[in-house]
């Protein structure tokens, strides 16, 4: 019987995965261009952020679809540094990609926000992030022992929010604008990743790896202070109070 090694490496598996690199790339550019349509675009119930959101949200799970084949291939390569961290930025990508729309579907329903696939992604990412920074620590790889502190964090708030008791006043926004800038941190990250390793002298190879995944993170984090203090001011330290009206 043949084997799954055998069966990837055999006539159609450089042509096969050739097909998935160049699927992935066109979610990936997909996903880059609507994400700042969306972004930019006015906040409104039926406008052109939500219908470019969508399509945002469509082209994010082309990219879990074809980045989950392209890790099984790294492991079966034998490259499991490569593996491992493709394994943990699925799962990382899914979890933001689910709870980004279901935050603001469920605005009305804090209990049932937290309930099902939720609580599944936020057992699961942290423990896979966990794994990428254990073994980043172990290999003396810095890009997955410093990126899995994403994961803990963010599974981390998983967990708080699914011992809240009562929530805080407007905490669907929060949850979903502080998922969509996830996301598109992951969008950036694998644009650059790309492109300066291939526009740079290789000698600057390394530092354009770190500056791509780690620059739009740096990015992210200012971000998402600024719409915090924002979001504190429209809707104060209340917990309790009913959502606001949909403006996202």
């Amino acid at each position: 019987m043949t084997d799954l090694a055998t069966l990837l490496h055999g006539p159609l598996y450089g042509p096969l995965y050739a097909l998935i690199v160049k699927l992935h790339i066109a979610a990936g550019v997909l996903a880059l261009i609507t994400f700042w349509i969306a972004g930019l675009a006015r906040k409104a119930r039926h406008g052109l952020h939500v219908k470019a959101g969508r399509v945002y949200l469509i082209a994010m799970r082309g990219i879990l679809v074809t980045a989950a084949p392209m890790a099984l291939a790294a492991f079966i390569d034998g490259k499991t540094a490569k593996g491992v961290f493709l394994s943990y930025l699925v799962v990382l990508v899914a979890t933001t990609v689910y709870t980004a729309p279901r935050a603001v579907r469920l605005k009305q329903d804090f209990d049932a926000y937290r309930r099902g696939g939720y609580r599944l992604f936020a057992v699961l990412l942290p423990v896979t992030a966990g794994l990428s920074m254990t073994y980043g620590i172990v290999q003396s790889n810095l890009l997955l022992a410093g990126f899995a502190v994403v994961g803990l964090v963010l599974g981390r708030g998983m967990w708080r929010q699914m011992r809240t008791t009562t929530p805080d006043a407007g905490w669907w926004l929060k949850e979903h604008y502080g998922a969509m800038i996830g996301n598109g941190v992951g969008t950036h990250i694998a644009f650059l990743a790309i492109g300066l390793s291939r526009v740079l002298p290789k000698d600057l190879a390394n530092a354009a790896q770190m500056l791509a995944w780690f620059g739009p993170l740096a990015v992210a984090v200012v971000v998402n202070v600024v719409l915090n203090r924002r979001h504190r001011q429209r809707f104060g330290q209340r917990r309790g109070a009913m959502p606001a009206p949909v403006t996202a």
